[in-house]
């Protein structure tokens, strides 16, 4: 599959991420396909990391989204701030996702979560 240049990156949310690495009953297949599909243009931020080590209990969740090709976007407090101004997604963890897509130019995701429908800067499939 063809490289994608970065401004057309496409955010991995935790979600499928989570579908994925746990062979999720419903979704992992779903998810798989996200992945398969679009390898080399996904990127997810560095905060997915810590939710998927929390829900997952997985130590080494960065080596495994490194062999899956997802770039790891990087927080800063500038990201935080401008979450905070956000008033969709209604979840303060999606709205980081939010502001960091934003701040790379990423106006993509994959995600399950509804909640990104409606914010006309984002396309969300699934």
């Amino acid at each position: 599959m063809a490289q994608r240049r970065s401004s057309e990156k496409i955010c991995i949310d935790v979600d499928a991420l989570y579908y994925f690495l746990t062979a999720h009953d419903e979704f992992s297949l779903k998810a798989k396909q996200h992945i398969e599909d679009r390898s080399g243009a996904l990127a997810t931020s560095l905060f997915s990391v810590w939710l998927l080590h929390v829900l997952t209990n997985l130590e080494n969740v960065c080596e495994m989204l490194e062999e899956l090709e997802v770039d790891l976007l990087p927080l800063t407090k500038e990201t935080f701030a401008l979450a905070k101004v956000f008033d969709k997604p209604r979840d303060y963890e999606d709205r980081v996702h939010l502001s960091t897509m934003l701040q790379h130019g990423i106006n993509t995701v994959i995600s399950n979560d509804r909640d990104f429908d409606g914010i006309p800067e984002v396309k969300r499939i699934f």
